[in-house]
């Protein structure tokens, strides 16, 4: 065995695979949070609908009582910052995804995937069902 057969180790943080993990992370606290305001409507409702300022069912209502406070800041938080987050994760893993050590990884598809659904998160925000729904927790 010659020096050659040895391949080196890669370089920290190469592998893309923390990058992947963040970005899933994000994607699915993000779509947790629209799933705890939806359902959150819905048991004023009794059926899944898009809330919105107003409405018949929650105009009125106190939506969210005693411990339900500290979960609505958060959710307001995530479905608005986290889009954000989402780009800039989207412009650090597009040019990593291009490099040649990447090619190669083994992490590449995880990376790739998580890729496609940040930069969904991030495309997600600019829809109107998701300007409704936040406002609709500011309100």
């Amino acid at each position: 065995m010659t020096t050659a057969d040895v391949e080196p180790p890669p370089a920290p943080g190469s592998s893309g695979r923390a990058l992947a993990r963040t970005q899933f992370v994000l994607a699915a606290v993000y779509i947790g949070a629209i799933g705890v305001a939806i359902g959150r409507a819905a048991s004023f409702s009794g059926y899944l609908y898009l809330p919105h300022q107003g409405d018949e069912h929650t105009g009125n209502a106190n939506l969210w009582p005693g411990l339900w406070a500290p979960t609505a800041l958060a959710m307001i938080v995530v479905i608005g910052v986290a889009p954000y987050i989402a780009a800039a994760a989207t412009l650090v893993a597009v040019p990593r995804l291009l490099t040649a050590t990447m090619r190669t990884s083994v992490h590449r598809r995880s990376l790739i995937l998580s890729t496609i659904l940040t930069a969904l998160v991030a495309a997600s925000s600019l829809t109107p069902p998701v300007k409704t729904l936040l406002g609709w927790l500011v309100d």
